[in-house]
């Protein structure tokens, strides 16, 4: 599986996969369809900044799967994983993995301390898939500590 980290130029990739997963899994989201179609190329391009994170998707040579990683909007220590979505007929695959491994190798790269989430209780698979990566947490935040790059 091809990972692929974009830039602005690569805002249409984005728009499209983002939109698959909000039409495909709008429960999974805090955003929506209806809204994010709204966007204009604008409003894509900066989305995909480098002061915006970093934004991943696997496939090859169409993307099936997205994560983001972004500031923390109250902690400046915190990267927030977010927007995690595979394609259903590719999950169970090993491509979740990837892409949330991908966003914690962009994390210790650029010297955040740590990576958090927010799973829905219930979300039992997703659950498993972050606590095999090494998030922790009870409730629907989980938390990931990075180790220094030495």
């Amino acid at each position: 599986m091809r990972l692929r980290r974009l830039g602005p130029d690569d805002w249409a990739t984005w728009r499209d996969i983002r939109l698959s997963a909000l039409g495909s899994d709008p429960e999974a989201f805090g955003s929506t369809l209806a809204l994010e179609r709204r966007f204009d190329e604008a409003r894509w391009r900066e989305l995909l900044t480098p002061e915006r994170g970093v934004k991943v998707v696997a496939g090859d040579p169409e993307p099936v799967g997205l994560v983001a990683g972004v500031p923390h909007e109250v902690d400046p220590t915190v990267l927030y994983l977010y927007s995690m979505w595979v394609k259903p007929e590719f999950r169970r695959r090993g491509v979740g993995e990837a892409l949330v491994g991908d966003v914690l190798a962009w994390a210790r790269e650029h010297g955040w301390a740590r990576v958090q989430l927010r799973v829905f209780r219930g979300n039992d698979t997703a659950r498993r898939l972050y606590s095999r990566l090494g998030f922790a947490g009870e409730g629907e935040i989980m938390d990931h500590r990075l180790a220094p790059v030495s």
